[in-house]
C-alpha cells in the first residue's frame, strides 16, 4: 500500500467528522440562537491542537476496526503502521509525521485540527451504524469518499490567505 494511498483515507475520513459536527453546530444553533455567536467564538479563539485531534481521530478509527473482518484485534502499533505505511509504531509518531508532509504542514494548526475532527466524526458514525463489522481496508479506503465535504468546510471555516502554516500541538 503506498503512502499517498494511506493518506487518502485519513483525509476523507475527516472530512465527514467535520460535515458532522458542522450539521451538530447548525442545529444547536437553531435551537439556542443566543449561544451561537458564543459557540463560533469559541471555534474561532481556542488554540488548535491538531496532534491531539489526530490521535483522538486514529483512536476512534481503532475503536471500529477492532471488531472489523480483516483488523479484529488490531491496536495502535499495528495501525500507526497501517496509516503510515509502515513508518510509524504510534499514533503520537504517525501524527507527528503527517502534520509535517505535503499538503498538510502548508495547513495552519486550526484546518489540521479541523481536518482531523472530520475523520473522527467519520469513526464515529461508523461505529453508530454498526458497520465495523465489515471489511476493514474498505472501511479505511471509503473514509475518504465519506469526508469529502467536511474538509471544505475546514478550508471554508479557518483557510484564510493570511493564515500562517503551524503543526502545532
Amino acid at each position: 500500500m503506498s503512502e499517498q494511498s494511506i493518506y487518502m483515507p485519513v483525509f476523507r475520513s475527516i472530512a465527514m467528522s467535520l460535515a458532522i459536527l458542522t450539521l451538530s453546530f447548525c442545529s444547536q444553533t437553531e435551537t439556542d440562537s443566543g449561544s451561537e455567536g458564543f459557540i463560533l467564538q469559541s471555534l474561532i479563539n481556542n488554540s488548535a491542537k491538531p496532534v491531539s485531534a489526530c490521535k483522538t481521530s486514529a483512536e476512534e478509527a481503532q475503536d471500529c476496526l477492532e471488531s472489523s473482518s480483516d483488523l479484529s484485534g488490531s491496536g495502535e502499533e499495528k495501525l500507526a503502521q497501517i496509516f503510515s505505511g509502515g513508518s510509524a509504531s504510534s499514533y503520537e509518531s504517525y501524527c507527528n509525521q503527517l502534520l509535517e508532509q505535503g499538503q498538510m504542514a502548508k495547513l495552519g494548526a486550526k484546518v489540521q485540527e479541523c481536518i482531523f475532527e472530520c475523520n473522527a466524526a467519520y469513526w464515529s458514525k461508523v461505529q453508530s451504524e454498526g458497520s465495523c463489522e465489515g471489511d476493514g481496508t474498505e472501511l479505511i479506503t471509503g473514509s475518504g469518499v465519506e469526508t469529502l465535504n467536511c474538509l471544505r468546510n475546514c478550508k471554508e471555516l479557518y483557510l484564510t490567505d493570511s493564515e500562517p502554516s503551524a503543526s502545532g500541538n
